[in-house]
């Protein structure tokens, strides 16, 4: 199962959960939170949010209130950055790769797998790699 797939059919079966108004059979919410929001009607699906080691799915309910149940992942989640070597014309849209003597792609790979190591990749996290609202 790919981390979109886990993303989206875990989102999805929490929202269905409290539409019907159940509690989350997943993860971890603050339960006063889930009563008051319950008072106030039916949530929409709010934004999702990747850490390393956990996925928030925030839900907003009317009144402007958030509520967010964070899912402890299968495994590590690594964010990966566009590689330095991609070039991307603007006017065109289109991404392609570039051209380097081997030794040179070679110590570009050897950086690249540098990001995705734990703490290399801890930085890349942040407000910036939220996923819009689904």
């Amino acid at each position: 199962m790919t981390l979109s797939v886990f993303a989206a059919s875990t989102k999805r079966k929490i929202y269905e959960e409290l539409c019907l108004g159940f509690a989350p059979s997943v993860g971890s919410f603050v339960p006063e939170l889930l009563r008051d929001a319950k008072d106030r009607g039916e949530p929409q699906m709010g934004t999702t949010v990747f850490a390393p080691d956990l996925v928030t799915f925030e839900y907003i309910y009317p009144g402007s209130l958030l509520f967010s149940v964070s899912v402890v992942p299968p495994q590590r989640i690594v964010f990966m950055p566009v590689p330095s070597w991609v070039i991307e014309t603007i006017w065109q849209g289109e991404i392609a790769g570039s051209y380097h003597f081997e030794s040179d792609a070679e110590a570009l790979v050897t950086e690249f797998r540098e990001l995705l190591s734990t703490s290399g990749n801890a930085g890349v996290f942040g407000a910036e790699r939220v996923i819009g609202k689904n």
